[in-house]
């Protein structure tokens, strides 16, 4: 198989050419995690009511997820022209476009919670909301551990990537029991339009946690066949 051939200087191009996308995605994460943890900011607005916060922080939101686009474009194009076997380019578009896929979806969170009057929510929910934010910034700090690994070349790649599995499994599990809680809320205030909001804000949320998840198995899989 084409990897095997690790002599031909082709390979060797295409491997180091590699290393250098990996690296450009490494810029693309870290775009994602400012972003990421800017929610983590907005939630914290939503919470207290704190409007002037809220807009600043999703401003800073609506910036970061086009740098972050910007930066997708560029990965894109250097894939797109180089060296690269039909396999590991497909690797590493996949790598890029579901690592956007988890911007894509904390924004739209926000987007979501925007059209909400936090004075409507309980506390309760909001402390659950505080808390999934949380545990969303932290899974894609452990993909950024993982990415890191595999662009070190280290052997702990496999172990970073089952961090982030069982990140996800944890967000899954919270993601069940919060949406109960806001069923119970709706049911009680009667309040469709807002459930509908932020249960789908939730949604958005536990959908960007399994993108963080699917990262993790790209990378598993470019370990599994990159030379060492």
């Amino acid at each position: 198989m084409f990897w095997l051939f690790r002599g031909h200087p082709a390979i060797w191009i295409g491997r180091r050419k590699q290393r250098e996308i990996l690296k450009l995605s490494g810029r693309h994460l870290s775009k994602i995690i400012e972003l990421t943890k800017n929610f983590h900011a907005f939630v914290e607005a939503f919470s207290t009511n704190n409007l002037n916060d809220l807009k600043r922080c999703f401003e800073e939101i609506f910036r970061l997820e086009r740098e972050a686009d910007d930066e997708k474009e560029k990965i894109i194009s250097e894939v797109s022209r180089g060296p690269f076997h039909p396999m590991d380019r497909e690797d590493l578009l996949r790598l890029v476009m579901t690592m956007d896929d988890i911007a894509a979806n904390v924004k739209a969170a926000s987007r979501k919670l925007l059209y909400l009057d936090p004075n409507e929510i309980p506390e309760n929910v909001k402390v659950d909301l505080i808390k999934l934010s949380d545990l969303v910034l932290d899974i894609v700090l452990k993909l950024e551990e993982a990415l890191t690994a595999l662009i070190d070349g280290s052997e702990d790649v496999l172990k970073k990537a089952d961090m982030v599995e069982r990140k996800e499994e944890e967000i899954d599990e919270f993601r069940s029991e919060f949406i109960m809680k806001v069923l119970r809320w709706g049911d009680e205030m009667r309040k469709i339009s807002s459930l509908l909001m932020l249960k789908e804000a939730i949604e958005n949320l536990e959908n960007s946690s399994d993108k963080a998840e699917d990262v993790a198995d790209v990378i598993r899989g470019i370990f599994a066949i990159s030379p060492r």
